[in-house]
């Protein structure tokens, strides 16, 4: 990679980064302030209602595997073989809630400063990423799209994992960017004990550095429909050198996972075997959405259907934009895109968890936010339309609605 590449990665606008900083903290305000005024518990989980009444003001951002991770940090895990257990979800979250609740002593309440705090991180961490590839303009752009995506109130509050994890994933790659190699492979093995998808962190880091290195040349524009798609010519691991060996590091997170699980459930990848009691065991029947079909044959009610289809064209929306990532930002970060899109589509029966899970995929919303910079009239109404839709999905998950 050139001296001037190299510059350009490394440097960090602090204008962008700034402005994105204030902006998550406006929009944290704002959506916290609706999520205070929708909160309404009317379930039938008991134990979730007992955390929310002890969250107070800030209950409605603990809703639905929200109370999995208070429990977790509260309890630890426990798997009950063909029974929901808590063996589902991936340590890295509950266990960063149950660090920051031991000092501030309430458990519930550290779930979701995690959030706050994780979600902030994630847009730091985004912001500066962009900067070293983006002018100031279109940087602010990109920045603006990860901040208003419909689904993202998830960043801004809720008690998931999702913020961590971009976090994680995010500084991952802007470290691998600055040729810090160990710490960007602790990072990638931080996120792979936070998500399932960690092993899709190591192999686009290795695959971005072949990228950087030259060892991935893209097809001639008029080479045919592969060249479309934005597939490289060929991929050449001769330009891997001995120290890049450091991003093995990055695997030591979902193998650490398995080997807690093995050592102490006796079954290493018990978080797959557990999905069967969601009704999403791996095979045919989740993979092409049997589930779904026979709801809407059953005629489920338009809110379910709707929700599901929703998020069903926004997988389309997602994969159509791949070969632009892979043209604008390298076919390492496409890969890794299409891997974070496509494995949560795979691995859920009815298409609901993609808009939420959607968010692992930053390299999309940095494509979207440099199309959006070169349309400046059509982009302020999708941005306007990402605000509003934004703050109704905060509103509306503070009122128990099961939105993604």
């Amino acid at each position: 990679m050139t001296t001037s590449v190299t510059e350009r990665l490394e440097r960090v606008d602090r204008v962008v980064v700034s402005r994105a900083a204030l902006a998550y903290l406006a929009i944290a305000l704002v959506l916290t302030t609706l999520t205070i005024l929708a909160n309404s518990y009317s379930g039938g989980d008991a134990g979730l209602k007992s955390i929310i009444d002890r969250l107070g003001l800030v209950g409605g951002w603990c809703r639905f595997d929200c109370g999995w991770y208070v429990v977790i940090a509260e309890q630890g895990y426990f798997y009950n073989p063909g029974y929901e257990s808590s063996v589902a979800f991936f340590p890295g979250y509950p266990m960063a809630a149950r660090g920051l609740g031991n000092i501030i002593g309430d458990i519930p309440l550290a779930v979701i400063i995690t959030s706050w705090l994780s979600g902030f991180g994630a847009v730091i961490a985004y912001a500066a990423w962009c900067t070293g590839r983006l002018d100031r303009r279109v940087a602010t752009w990109s920045v603006a799209v990860l901040l208003l995506y419909p689904y993202g109130f998830y960043l801004f509050g809720a008690g998931y994992g999702d913020g961590l994890f971009l976090a994680l994933a995010v500084s991952a790659f802007l470290l691998l960017e600055r040729d810090h190699l160990f710490l960007a492979a602790l990072a990638g093995a931080l996120a792979g004990a936070t998500r399932s998808i960690g092993i899709v962190i190591f192999v686009s880091m290795v695959l971005v550095i072949i990228d950087r290195r030259g060892g991935m040349p893209m097809r001639a524009p008029d080479s045919g429909w592969l060249a479309k798609l934005g597939l490289p010519a060929s991929v050449s691991l001769k330009v891997l050198r001995g120290r890049d060996a450091f991003l093995f590091i990055a695997l030591l997170g979902p193998i650490g996972w398995s080997l807690f699980l093995n050592n102490r459930f006796g079954d290493g990848f018990a978080y797959v075997a557990v999905q069967e009691a969601w009704k999403q065991k791996a095979g045919p029947e989740t993979w092409l959405k049997f589930d779904l079909f026979r709801e809407i044959a059953n005629g489920q009610d338009i809110y379910y259907v709707g929700s599901r289809l929703i998020q069903a064209g926004l997988l389309v929306v997602l994969l159509a934009l791949l070969p632009l990532v892979a043209k604008k930002l390298g076919p390492g970060y496409a890969a890794y895109s299409a891997a974070a899109v496509l494995l949560a589509a795979l691995s859920n029966k009815d298409f609901q968890s993609v808009g939420r899970y959607a968010i692992a995929a930053f390299p999309i919303f940095v494509v979207v936010g440099i199309e959006l910079s070169a349309r400046p009239r059509w982009g302020r109404w999708v941005l306007v339309l990402g605000a509003i839709f934004l703050c109704a999905g905060a509103f509306g998950f503070a009122r128990g609605f099961y939105l993604s």
